[in-house]
């Protein structure tokens, strides 16, 4: 361990972005003895020996981890004393990864409930952390407007783009979560940036809510434990999203890209002042048309296109099983089949997501090319890229070293 590294504060270090986070500070990341102390906050309770993360050693960072973080329930006097009594050396921290959402049903309400627990955070941080140097937090895709039908710009989309109609300001977070920021840091010594990605691939210990990988990842094994290995598995969508251009980035990439953002460059001005950076694995896109047919590969599957629309929609078929069969989604055969992983022998628990209903829509409607312009973030520095298929086979190795799939 290094003796004077700096000390990160990771929010929501049990999440998607955030377990990555802590992955690879634990691993060194960017160098030995850059981070001396990783103070890791979830919410839901979490031991260090079910984390997956890197095993401690003397050359990597002190690690603590704290449980019962509920930034919704709290109030910024509440989680400075939580702070104070939890995590020790709070005072030095000097670079905070902040990497939490709470997802509510109507927009309105969840910008609301997030802009108050970063306000929560912020205003605690700025009492209790005069060493504070960087913050990092995510935004998304939505700040482009994929979640509005059709899409809003023309992709390759890039980060000067935007903003919004202001018919669909009020529907996301991140212009409320900026302008937190950018009070919060007002004539102080510290600074922000947003790092921004599409679906994000990676790993959780512990369930998650909007996590593809996982929710495939339980969708796939279960096929091939129902259907068996060399079954034909249809991409779980329309045609035009199995064609459609993007590009995904693994919790590993987004973590390196946070990571390299927080720290101090030749030209601080690439990332100060509260810039935002595209990333992406890689910046030539794909689609699903090429990862469907590997992500399928890994199990044992035949991944194949969609049926067309019409095939879908065919009155005239009156096989009621093989409708059923086409028009059923990943979460419904997750709920049919259940009982066969839970039977399943070895398995510890599952990947299953919250939000499986949600992540259905993923192949229905984002129909359109949404690819990200990687231009900024590369010419600023950060010029890592990995090969996708690599991301996603990761992601399932760890699940399955964490006995939460089977793969026959």
């Amino acid at each position: 361990m290094a003796a004077k590294g700096k000390h990160a504060l990771v929010f929501g270090a049990s999440g998607l972005i955030g377990w990555g986070v802590v992955d690879q500070l634990l691993s060194n990341y960017p160098a030995q003895g850059t981070f001396s102390t990783v103070s890791a906050l979830v919410n839901r309770p979490l031991r260090v020996e079910d984390s997956f993360w890197p095993e401690r050693s003397p050359a990597t960072p002190d690690l603590q981890l704290v449980s019962g973080v509920n930034l919704a329930g709290t109030t910024i006097e509440s989680l400075e004393k939580l702070l104070l009594r939890e995590v020790r050396g709070i005072e030095n921290v000097t670079h905070v990864f902040y990497f939490v959402l709470k997802s509510e049903d109507q927009p309105e309400d969840e910008v609301l409930v997030n802009r108050k627990m970063l306000e929560c955070a912020v205003g605690a941080l700025n009492n209790i952390c005069p060493n504070l140097d960087f913050l990092v937090f995510p935004s998304g895709t939505k700040a482009y407007g994929i979640h509005i039908p059709g899409g809003v710009f023309t992709a390759p989309y890039e980060e000067s783009m935007g903003p919004l109609p202001d018919q669909y300001q009020n529907s996301i977070n991140y212009p409320a979560l900026r302008t937190v920021l950018e009070t919060a840091s007002a004539g102080r010594k510290w600074s922000w940036c947003d790092i921004l990605p599409d679906a994000v691939i990676g790993f959780v210990p512990n369930g998650s809510a909007f996590n593809l990988t996982a929710h495939w990842a339980t969708y796939l094994s279960l096929y091939a434990l129902v259907h068996g290995k060399g079954a034909r598995v249809p991409f779980p969508g329309t045609p035009k999203a199995y064609a459609s251009l993007y590009n995904e980035a693994s919790a590993a990439t987004v973590a390196k890209c946070a990571i390299w953002a927080a720290l101090p460059h030749p030209d601080r001005r690439t990332t100060r002042s509260g810039q935002t950076f595209n990333i992406a694995d890689r910046a030539e896109p794909g689609s699903m048309s090429e990862r469907w047919p590997v992500l399928a590969a890994y199990f044992g599957l035949r991944g194949v296109a969609p049926p067309p629309a019409a095939a879908a929609d065919d009155d005239e078929d009156d096989d009621e099983e093989k409708k059923k069969k086409v028009l059923m989604k990943p979460g419904e055969f997750i709920m049919k089949h259940r009982h066969v992983l839970e039977e399943a022998k070895g398995v510890r628990g599952t990947s299953a997501v919250f939000r499986g209903d949600f992540l259905d829509g993923y192949g229905y409607h984002l129909d359109f090319d949404r690819q990200l312009s990687l231009e900024k973030v590369q010419r600023a520095g950060f010029t890592e890229e990995v090969d996708p298929n690599e991301s996603w086979t990761r992601a399932f190795e760890m699940f399955k070293a964490a006995v939460m799939i089977v793969v026959v």
